[in-house]
């Protein structure tokens, strides 16, 4: 009421009503959008799988080779980089500088990496698990089968997006958050902490520039935000069911490390 007081005295009480009913009106609309129904997360992954093709596009390869490019930074070089998917199985190739090759890979087994600096390493625990999901050429189709939980939290603004936030924890005990376009159904990106893993903590996957690529839209821009810095991976081609299974087959190096084990 004070406040009310103080603004009769400088403003006309014509435009006074007018700006009192513009205030009651923003109030409003901002109290309706709090307490706006959310759609549940199924009807959102429905908007979603629908949004880029319908299940059947997701669904109908069994394997998919990813050609396209690796930036460190805006500064860095733009590397080659290379993803073959089939029947659960990756193998994720970055051409380096010199020549040599970064690679990480998963054989429906076992889970590794060979950086031509440091040597092979394997993966154990649930970053096998995260190496699983990876693998799942099928995941967009399906994500919900890797929760144990998730929830429509709100509805929020994601790198210049309004979202609808969903928060959800997965079948291996970790937190991730997910962020769809309200209007297009589209995933824009992910937000989830990597400590558990060895990583940098807090860190943000956007996903952009989506185009069709045999009736199945995918963003061809993926961006790493993390306290290490911001890493760009660009997609210039996609191809479906044009991959061997010997892409899969285990270095020597890994295979070395595994009969080390005594895994295999």
């Amino acid at each position: 009421m004070k406040l009310c007081a103080l603004l009769r005295e400088f403003i006309p009480a014509a435009k006074f009503a007018v700006l009192l009913s513009l205030s009651a009106s923003v109030l409003c609309s901002q109290e309706s959008s709090k307490t706006q129904k959310l759609p549940t997360v199924q009807q959102v992954m429905d908007h979603y799988v629908a949004a880029i093709g319908g299940h059947d596009a997701i669904f109908k390869h069994r394997s998919m080779t990813v050609h396209g490019k690796f930036e460190v930074s805006e500064k860095g070089p733009s590397l080659d980089r290379d993803a073959y998917y089939k029947d659960g199985k990756m193998l994720f190739e970055i051409v380096l500088p010199n020549g040599s090759r970064y690679q990480e890979g998963y054989d429906g087994a076992v889970a590794w990496q060979l950086d031509p600096q440091s040597g092979g390493a394997i993966s154990e625990g649930n970053e096998v698990k995260a190496k699983q999901r990876d693998a799942d050429m099928h995941y967009p189709g399906h994500i919900l089968d890797y929760f144990s939980s998730m929830e429509v939290v709100d509805v929020t603004d994601f790198e210049g997006h309004t979202c609808y936030h969903l928060k959800g924890t997965n079948k291996w005990g970790i937190v991730n958050e997910h962020f769809y376009d309200t209007s297009t159904g589209l995933l824009i990106g992910y937000r989830f902490n990597s400590k558990w893993r060895g990583g940098p903590g807090d860190e943000n996957e956007v996903f952009s520039d989506y185009k069709d690529f045999g009736g199945w839209l995918r963003p061809t821009r993926e961006t790493h935000k993390s306290a290490e810095g911001v890493q760009v991976q660009t997609t210039t081609s996609v191809t479906f069911d044009d991959v061997s299974d010997s892409v899969f087959a285990l270095p020597d190096a890994i295979k070395a490390l595994l009969a080390k084990k005594g895994q295999k």
